[in-house]
């Protein structure tokens, strides 16, 4: 299901970008203060995309259903290892590729996964780490919820797809009556695609705890 993909969003950069002054001690301290609008799941590609890992990443882990559902809470980007190297949050956080980061609105890593803890297990609780620090709802049943609705899609997709059968037998054999019930059927369908979109948004709306800032000094 296509809903289920990873909508991974390329980057050159994580990190927030110092602001444009000649003093680099004072610019980082100013980026350091910027805030991310979602906590972020991060990938960092192997530049080798043929690797055991990669592909056992990418068709497995990536394929799992709660990984899948699980990424519509954050935002999902992929970097290249040539640009994490000159980033200056990924750098210093793990030296193998890939491997994921799990990374708060402050841009603190929560949690960094390579090798043999890419794992759909531990990437599902490295989710829920990093969405119980960010979020005033419970991720499980923040999953849980979005799985029925798509569970409901499904069944829409279904009624759908019947309408469309009628409307072409009714093509070949016109009925006034079946006609008019096909209407009504499309019209109900439409309503509740639209019942469903408004609560995918609602579920996905992003309920975020307050940020602790450091005391200032």
């Amino acid at each position: 299901m296509a809903r289920l993909n990873i909508r991974w969003e390329s980057t050159s950069s994580v990190a927030p970008q110092a602001a444009a002054t000649g003093d680099a001690q004072a610019a980082d301290a100013e980026a350091g203060k910027r805030y991310a609008e979602r906590p972020m799941l991060v990938y960092v590609t192997s530049d080798d995309a043929t690797d055991s890992v990669t592909r056992k990443l990418e068709d497995v882990a990536f394929a799992d259903e709660r990984i899948g559902i699980g990424s519509k809470f954050f935002r999902c980007v992929k970097i290249t290892a040539g640009n994490a190297l000159q980033d200056r949050l990924l750098k210093d956080n793990g030296d193998s590729t890939p491997r994921l980061l799990f990374v708060k609105r402050d841009y603190t890593v929560v949690a960094t996964l390579e090798k043999k803890k890419l794992k759909p297990g531990t990437i599902v609780k490295s989710m829920a780490k990093l969405a119980r620090g960010e979020y005033k709802d419970n991720f499980s049943s923040m999953v849980s919820n979005y799985a029925k609705l798509l569970n409901e899609l499904d069944r829409l997709d279904g009624v759908r797809a019947q309408n469309a059968e009628t409307a072409r037998k009714l093509k070949e054999k016109p009925s006034a009556s079946k006609q008019k019930k096909l209407e009504k059927d499309i019209a109900e369908y439409e309503k509740k695609m639209e019942d469903w979109k408004k609560a995918e948004e609602k579920l996905l709306a992003f309920k975020a705890k307050p940020i602790k800032k450091p005391a200032s000094t």
